[in-house]
């Protein structure tokens, strides 16, 4: 093998796995910046789950992200979330968590749970049941 084929090979192996940061996001893209402060083109973004359940939790500029590239070729590659950082710790949530479909916690409903103790008016509720 030449050093050439050695060089090339070497270089698709250590681009297969990259942890990179968004520098921007349109939709379902993202671009990332590289180590060495490249951009790439609009690279598409994983979506965690199954056909039934799906979490939609887009990257934004400045979110460190996993980029998986197919052969080492990161034109193709697939950006999924990264490692916790300082600035996003792991834990913690801060926003608006929408959902379709019904939440159970501990055997209780959201969707379909009772309270005991419902009076009229402004008085507060029991524990769900």
């Amino acid at each position: 093998m030449s050093d050439y084929s050695l060089s090339e090979l070497m270089r698709r192996v250590e681009r297969m796995v990259v942890v990179a940061t968004v520098t921007a996001r349109n939709g379902k893209k993202v671009k990332v910046a590289w180590a060495d402060g490249v951009e790439s083109g609009w690279l598409a973004m994983a979506q965690l789950g199954s056909k039934e359940q799906k979490f939609w939790i887009p990257q934004n500029a400045g979110d460190q992200v996993v980029v998986l590239s197919p052969g080492g070729d990161t034109t193709k590659g697939i950006v999924y979330p990264g490692p916790f950082s300082d600035d996003a710790p792991a834990g913690n949530f801060d926003g608006t968590f929408t959902g379709v479909g019904d939440v159970v916690a501990s055997d209780i409903s959201l969707v379909t749970h009772v309270h005991s103790g419902i009076s009229p008016g402004p008085a507060k509720t029991g524990e769900p049941e």
